[in-house]
């Protein structure tokens, strides 16, 4: 049992670890997980030290919806707060686990498919997905309030295109370039068959010779939200976490392209060829293909918090995001942030 890992509400602490593993098991950028998780005796606050990145929002809100549907199989109702305070950017959301609520079959199935989910860059085997499965997928990102698109055959090229361009702004940015090279082991210049679509991760190794890059096209959708502010960006983490989710259970494995959306340009660009009606917040790509292992994960002592670590986001996640505030618990907090409705489901 982790020591900052205590009673939260009706939760046992027993619970409450595994409610907070199950929150940890959200995919990440780079696996780099910038969650932060602090226990209090009727609240389980979601932090980040760096909460301005998109894609730290994205995760985040990922690992918000893992703990909303884990808190939700063990029959507890999570009250969900996103942003409570003003002025506290990096205290994403405060989580309230309260009463008996009945879990649906759907809560437990896909709280079950939280520990099978893996990110898989490897060449689908096989893109076909039925239709009963995609309108599912568009359900889930529905009921997290986002968007879903799927990429036509005649949208491929331009979106092929649109990478291209990516990689080449890519190229001329440092830091982008020292990430791609670190996570894959060559450089933005370096171009192989897989890279049309897949950013494999390094530690699986270079695609051999005889591979080929992924035909027939690979199916590809985007998760897109009606505006683009953080909560907006929170909000969109829990409809992609959603929706790999139901790709789980569904025996589909999915991947990201992030290159389209790293650079503002290609970001817009994306944004047109969808009509220009939804902000594009993640891309997949989805498919049937070989199993994986599972990433490697953080001990849950370093990133859960206690009352004695306050916040330094300079520090970059080595030390706590979030301190104690007291209109947590008071009417401040629902009046300061977005709270999910309780007739919608978790």
């Amino acid at each position: 049992m982790t020591t900052s890992v205590r009673p939260v509400g009706p939760l046992t602490a027993d619970q409450v670890e595994s409610v907070l593993i199950a929150a940890t098991s959200a995919p990440s950028r780079h696996n780099d997980q910038p969650w932060r998780f602090r226990c209090t005796a009727t609240t389980i606050e979601l932090s980040a030290p760096q909460a301005t990145s998109q894609e730290t929002l994205l995760a985040c809100g990922a690992a918000l919806l893992n703990l909303r549907l884990a808190i939700r199989a063990l029959g507890v109702y999570p009250d969900v707060r996103i942003l409570p305070v003003s002025g506290r950017p990096q205290l994403l959301a405060v989580v309230r686990p309260e009463g008996h609520h009945a879990a649906t079959p759907d809560d437990r199935l896909l709280a079950q498919a939280i520990p099978r989910r893996r990110t898989n860059r490897h060449p689908a085997v096989s893109v076909t997905v039925p239709a009963s499965i995609l309108n599912e997928l568009h359900a889930g990102a529905e009921i997290e309030r986002a968007w879903l698109a799927t990429l036509t055959p005649a949208q491929l090229p331009q979106l092929k295109a649109i990478a291209h361009r990516a990689r080449l702004a890519q190229g001329e940015d440092h830091t982008a370039a020292r990430d791609w090279k670190s996570w894959t082991g060559r450089t933005v210049t370096t171009i192989e068959p897989r890279d049309e679509w897949i950013l494999q991760n390094a530690e699986h190794g270079a695609m051999a010779a005889d591979e080929t890059p992924e035909r027939p096209s690979p199916l590809i959708v985007v998760i897109g939200s009606f505006q683009d502010l953080p909560a907006d960006r929170i909000q969109a983490g829990q409809a992609l976490q959603r929706v790999l989710l139901i790709a789980t259970t569904a025996g589909l494995s999915a991947s990201f392209l992030p290159q389209l959306l790293q650079e503002s340009s290609t970001r817009r660009e994306l944004r047109d060829l969808l009509g220009g009606g939804m902000w594009p917040q993640t891309v997949l790509r989805l498919g049937h293909r070989s199993p994986v292992p599972a990433s490697s994960r953080k001990h849950l002592d370093e990133v859960t918090l206690t009352d004695e670590q306050p916040v330094d986001p300079a520090r970059n996640g080595r030390s706590p995001a979030t301190d104690a505030d007291p209109r947590l618990d008071g009417p401040h907090g629902e009046q300061c942030g977005l709270k999910l409705h309780k007739g919608r489901s978790s």
